[in-house]
């Protein structure tokens, strides 16, 4: 067992984005009264929360990785990592240290925002729905928006109106993100018999969803501007990134393809990106509409 191994389990690409989420929720709830050391308090209870339930997925989806050519190389199927229960006690150790480091450090309902994170995740999605039925990452991509909760709790102990939308917008978005690699990879998912929309859908049917969730949640990104949690910089930032994510939607709604998937899939993760940064800059700046 190398420590690589172990850190391959964190999936600290995918642990990103989350804590990216987390700092939208904290700064779009605090806006220029940044506390540094709270802050990194977050942040580090954030990617231990994150990378412990990355870890215990990996040891729930041992036998899925290794039917997977997408996943077969991962430390688990490769036998790199004996025994596996070696990277679920990982897992849950690391989540124990992100619940104290919340818990005692900032407060008890960041905390819970983080294990409900973990719990919706690794319980509804991994556990769940995920080998079941089709809408598993529809439900189960609500583990994602609880780190801009978690954000909102840690900056001020409740939860604000821009964390809220932050944390649908993270919940529009994930179908259609995740859905468009599945496209790519459908062949995959049916060796697994994982019911993921592209793999079970008619090759139409998927395209639809596909581009109808990404449009929805482009669009519902330009509206949270009727709403008070944001202003200029945001309405700018939302509309020139949906604007790219649109037009890469229709290019795959005209001319399905593994290419145009992965295109669109790609850019997904830099919208949701800037995006966040967006919110961020406009909760600093504050410069009204």
């Amino acid at each position: 067992m190398a420590f690589s191994d172990f850190l391959q389990l964190m999936k600290l690409r995918i642990d990103a984005l989350l804590l990216l989420v987390a700092a939208a929720g904290y700064v779009a709830t605090s806006r220029t009264a940044v506390d540094l050391p709270r802050f990194g308090l977050l942040m580090a209870a954030g990617l231990l929360g994150a990378a412990g339930a990355s870890a215990t997925n990996h040891y729930l989806d041992r036998d899925l990785d290794a039917v997977m050519r997408r996943t077969r190389t991962r430390p688990l199927p490769q036998h790199r990592i004996e025994p596996p229960a070696h990277a679920l006690a990982f897992g849950v150790g690391l989540l124990g240290l992100s619940l104290a480091i919340a818990g005692f450090g900032l407060n008890l309902l960041t905390a819970a925002m983080i294990g409900l994170g973990y719990a919706i995740y690794v319980g509804v999605y991994t556990i769940g729905l995920k080998r079941t039925h089709v809408s598993n990452i529809v439900i189960g991509g609500l583990a994602g928006s609880c780190p801009a909760l978690a954000g909102s709790a840690a900056a001020a102990n409740s939860i604000s109106l821009p964390a809220v939308l932050i944390a649908v917008l993270v919940f529009l978005w994930t179908p259609g993100h995740f859905w468009a690699l599945a496209y790519r990879g459908r062949e995959d998912y049916r060796r697994a018999h994982l019911p993921m929309l592209p793999a079970v859908w008619n090759d139409r049917g998927s395209v639809v969803a596909i581009a109808g969730s990404t449009a929805i949640a482009a669009l519902a990104s330009i509206a949270f501007i009727w709403t008070s949690a944001f202003d200029a910089v945001y309405l700018i930032v939302a509309i020139g990134s949906s604007a790219v994510l649109l037009g890469l939607t229709v290019k795959f709604l005209a001319h399905p393809s593994p290419e145009t998937a992965w295109a669109g899939y790609r850019f997904s993760g830099i919208y949701l990106a800037a995006i966040l940064i967006g919110m961020m800059a406009d909760a600093i700046l504050r410069i009204p509409l």
